[in-house]
């Protein structure tokens, strides 16, 4: 009787695992499409006027099915400004990318035209914007979504990334109260405590304060994060949680270390 039980409990636990299956991209059909469009303007007549230069690669997802999911992503801080929130009417990725480049370009002259007027400030007045994105296989039939964005003032260079978790059975981006079950906030921060201590070699938060990380505000998990397939990964802009100087930090945390966190 007992080997018996010890069997049936095995084939519950195959037959568990089968059903814990997530479809990957492949099996799911999805197609991925990448948009390029450059755009620029001069400020001036003169041949050594400034310019707004926009250069953009956009990927996204080309079955029509996905086309809502799509229209959020663009949304979502993936190009900044937020010149899409003006309207709620859904936007094909395309039409989005000329919005963009467009008002972007038309918002620079009128900005500038009324600064500008000395030929010697025409590195201050040239600016530039350009979006990288990458898509990879996360958990669950998830995919995760970067995009890298460079924002260019005169001498100063602002790199920064955006993160988007895109679920698609249920075609909508994740936030993390989605991820996580009720309450998980405080064991959440001590985990990206300690792996946070781990990757800087510091023994405790005195000294990872004394580093400049966290340093006068609570530790907390950023809404910028990627699901990937082991691990979550934290990932905070330059000067968020410590000094500039340390630039983007990424903060990996295994989901082992918070699967009692974990809704699924």
């Amino acid at each position: 009787m007992r080997y018996r039980m010890i069997y049936l409990m095995l084939l519950l636990a195959v037959i568990t695992a089968s059903c814990r299956h997530h479809p990957t991209m492949r099996e799911m059909g999805i197609v991925l499409d990448t948009l390029q469009a450059t755009g620029g303007v001069a400020l001036t007549d003169s041949v050594e006027s400034p310019r707004c230069t926009v250069d953009i690669e956009l990927i996204t997802i080309a079955n029509k099915e996905y086309a809502p999911l799509c229209d959020s992503l663009i949304r979502s801080g993936v190009l900044s400004p937020e010149y899409l929130s003006l309207t709620d009417r859904h936007i094909e990725p395309k039409e989005a990318v000329d919005s963009f480049i467009s008002r972007y370009c038309n918002d620079y002259r009128t900005f500038y035209s009324g600064l500008f007027t000395d030929e010697g400030d025409t590195a201050t007045a040239t600016i530039g914007f350009k979006l990288r994105t990458d898509i990879e296989e996360g958990r669950d039939s998830i995919l995760t979504y970067r995009a890298h964005i460079t924002n260019r003032q005169g001498a100063v260079t602002t790199d920064y990334t955006v993160c988007r978790n895109l679920d698609l059975p249920r075609k909508r981006i994740l936030d993390l109260e989605e991820v996580f079950v009720p309450g998980y906030q405080n064991g959440l921060c001590d985990a990206i405590a300690a792996q946070l201590m781990k990757q800087s070699a510091k023994k405790s938060m005195d000294e990872l304060r004394a580093a400049g990380f966290f340093n006068g505000i609570d530790i907390y998990p950023t809404s910028n994060f990627l699901l990937g397939q082991n691990a979550i990964t934290f990932v905070y802009v330059a000067g968020e949680i410590a000094d500039r100087e340390k630039g983007e930090i990424q903060v990996e945390v295994k989901y082992s270390k918070v699967k009692h966190l974990l809704k699924r």
